[in-house]
């Protein structure tokens, strides 16, 4: 009897198909009297019918069904069958049923379809292409001075051991907010307002044909920024214990039972569970593409012994990590960015513009060069992205004001740039940097050589008229951070 069924539903599809096609002069019918001329060549008046208020007379156009169906043929399919419940009464149920399955495979179709042409876009880097394996780690909440490579060794002896054969950049410039720290790191270009966040730096990885794994501990990516990682993997920490409660992998989510127990000596931290994770996804699932992994780490405490505690765990596991891809690299060689970001709840210790406030580690290492120690000039984290793109010789790049590191990793410089920020607060306050030289300009000018006075505690503006001058126009190479 199912044939019945299927034959209702067909008719039913050459009904709608005429009533769509069909002319309309032929559908009001030559022979209806009332549309009729007269012989004098007048219409006859027509008569309207009678409104009604008897709720029994509403049709049910009146209430029109609205349909869960995702595409407009089962939509149209569900409508009638909604409108036409009588004719349908015996098998109403099993022909909804059919429809809600092909609704779902329709849609998983066109879902298949966009990935199939999404990746057919997609870069295959092929051995012999410069395609070496790469790690991006963020520090969130991390400044300069807990770091060892920034002048006090032992606080993180791995990142340390690695930094002696990288490049430690000693004046990176961030942003006034942890918010535009984001932004440039993400987009490769200097924060505006009304500018819209993509997350540049994975799609650009994406593109050039790497398979990329985000493993996530701070957590301020939104959907729109992961869309571009292969692999996402999400810790859900408890505000109160610090502890992550739940793992998400790709959608998928599961509970971590030993930090929700009563037994603290079960309990779990947020960076030995992604590192297991990430340990996992580097050495038990092999791939044909060169592997992108992004690392969130996230300090938030305030508490000096803690935040030391933190780090130092942090720097283990970073080294963890790196033997991992070691072990999983297959012959490519290496690249490590350590980049750090202020955090959300950072306290300014001078102000706003401060170059304590400003400035967040970044150090790069490359196992196959010989790169220069330290660098003194200044850059910023939109340099990363074009870094990168330089790195693997990407040739799916994307719009960036940035500008790339590579040859003052090489020992060839380029000409300086100038930085400039505005305060966020304060429109009229903004600071200027080139070379060795910062003016703040504002209700007040002030001048500082950064290299004898790293602190900024001795303003020379009224030893030296002509640099503050010269740095209060535009200039050339300027750079705008924020405005």
């Amino acid at each position: 009897m199912h044939w019945i069924g299927r034959s209702i539903v067909l008719f039913a599809l050459l009904v709608i198909a005429a009533a769509i096609l069909w002319p309309d002069a032929w559908r009001s019918g030559s022979g209806n009297a009332a549309n009729t001329p007269t012989a004098q060549g007048e219409p006859t008046a027509q008569t309207l019918p009678e409104l009604t208020a008897d709720p029994q007379a509403l049709t049910a156009d009146d209430n029109p069904h609205v349909s869960e169906m995702q595409n407009p043929l089962t939509r149209a399919l569900d409508g009638m069958l909604a409108s036409h419940g009588e004719v349908f009464k015996d098998s109403e149920n099993g022909l909804r049923d059919q429809i809600e399955d092909a609704d779902r495979r329709l849609s998983g179709v066109k879902s298949e379809i966009r990935s199939a042409m999404k990746n057919a876009n997609r870069q295959i880097r092929i051995p012999g292409q410069n395609s070496p394996l790469v790690m991006l780690v963020v520090l969130e909440g991390v400044t300069k001075d807990e770091l060892g490579f920034y002048g006090e060794p032992g606080k993180t002896p791995l990142l340390e051991a690695l930094a002696e054969q990288g490049t430690v950049f000693e004046s990176c410039y961030a942003g006034p907010t942890v918010d535009i720290a984001r932004f440039m790191l993400e987009t490769g270009s200097g924060f505006s307002k009304g500018k819209a966040r993509d997350n540049r730096i994975a799609e650009m990885m994406w593109n050039s044909g790497y398979r990329t794994i985000l493993v996530d501990g701070a957590n301020w990516m939104s959907a729109h920024d992961r869309r571009q990682y292969d692999e996402d993997v999400l810790a859900v920490v408890d505000e109160k214990t610090g502890l992550p409660t739940k793992l998400r992998f790709n959608g998928a989510e599961a509970k971590i039972v030993s930090n929700l127990n009563e037994d603290a000596d079960d309990n779990v931290s947020t960076t030995e569970l992604l590192v297991g994770q990430s340990r996992e996804l580097l050495q038990n699932r092999p791939t044909k593409r060169p592997v992108y992994v992004e690392f969130h780490f996230s300090v938030t405490s305030h508490d000096q012994e803690i935040r030391t505690q933190q780090i130092a765990e942090i720097d283990q596991s970073i080294g963890r990590l790196f033997h991992a891809m070691h072990v999983a690299r297959s012959g490519r060689s290496m690249v490590m960015v350590v980049a750090g970001l202020p955090g959300a709840d950072q306290p300014q210790k001078k102000g706003v513009l401060s170059e304590s406030n400003l400035q967040v580690p970044l150090m790069i290492y490359r196992s196959t060069k010989n790169n220069v120690a330290k660098i003194e000039e200044p850059c910023g984290l939109l340099d990363v992205l074009p870094t990168l793109a330089g790195v693997i010789t990407s040739s799916r790049v994307p719009p960036h004001n940035g500008m790339s590191l590579l040859p003052w990793m090489d020992g060839k410089p380029t000409s300086s740039r100038r930085f400039r920020w505005t305060n966020p607060s304060d429109e009229d306050q903004f600071a200027i940097r080139q070379g060795p030289w910062k003016a703040i300009f504002g209700s007040s000018q002030q001048l500082f050589f950064l290299p004898d006075d790293p602190r900024e505690l001795n303003n020379v503006a009224a030893q030296h008229p002509q640099v503050l001058q010269g740095l209060s126009g535009s200039g050339p190479n300027r750079t705008k951070m924020n405005f």
